[in-house]
C-alpha cells in the first residue's frame, strides 16, 4: 500500500506581509507629500495683528502688495497696539485678583471689564481706520477685485451659501 501524499502545511510568509505594509506606508508618505505640493505653501499674514481684531477675512482678501502696505502702516502704529496689549494683560491680572479677593467686589470686576472693552474698542477703531484707508486708496477695478476675493473667501467659510448670480 502506498501512503497518501500529504501536502506540507503552508507556512505564513512574514516577508510578504512586511512587503505589503512597507508598500502601503510608502504610498501614504508619497500621497502626503504630493498633497502638500499640490496645495502649496500656506498664505502668510505678514505678521498683521489685524486677525486678532476680527479683520481676518478682510485682510486675507487683500492682494499681497496691499497686505504688505497695511502691515507697514500697522508697524508704524505698533507702539499703540503693543501698549494696548500690555494694558489688556495687566487688566486680566487685575480681573483674576478681583475674582480671588475676599470679600468679593462685583463693582471692581465691572470696572475692569469696561476698561477692557474701551481698550479693545480703541484697537478696533485703529484697525478699522487703517483698513478703510487702504481700501480708499484703491481704484474701481481694484475695489471690484477685492470684493470678489472677499466674497470668495467668505464662501469658503460658509460652504452652504449659494454663489451670487452672475452679472452680465
Amino acid at each position: 500500500m502506498s501512503d497518501p501524499v500529504t501536502e506540507p502545511k503552508r507556512r505564513f510568509r512574514w516577508g510578504r506581509l512586511v512587503l505589503i505594509l512597507s508598500l502601503a506606508l510608502n504610498l501614504l508618505v508619497v500621497g502626503l507629500i504630493a498633497g502638500a505640493l499640490i496645495k502649496g505653501p500656506p498664505k502668510r499674514d505678514h505678521g498683521l495683528p489685524m486677525r486678532d481684531l476680527g479683520f481676518g477675512p478682510f485682510v486675507a482678501a487683500l492682494p499681497d502688495g496691499d497686505r504688505q502696505a497695511l502691515a507697514e502702516a500697522i508697524r508704524e502704529q505698533e507702539g499703540s497696539f503693543q501698549s494696548r496689549r500690555s494694558e489688556l494683560r495687566r487688566q486680566f491680572d487685575a480681573f483674576l485678583a478681583a475674582l480671588r479677593a475676599e470679600p468679593y467686589d462685583h463693582q471692581a470686576l465691572v470696572q475692569i471689564i469696561e476698561s477692557q472693552q474701551n481698550e479693545i474698542a480703541e484697537s478696533l477703531q485703529a484697525g478699522r481706520d487703517l483698513l478703510l484707508d487702504q481700501i480708499a486708496g484703491m481704484d474701481d477695478g481694484e475695489r471690484a477685485a477685492y470684493a470678489e476675493s472677499l466674497e470668495s473667501g467668505l464662501r469658503r467659510w460658509k460652504p452652504d451659501r449659494p454663489p451670487p448670480p452672475k452679472k452680465d
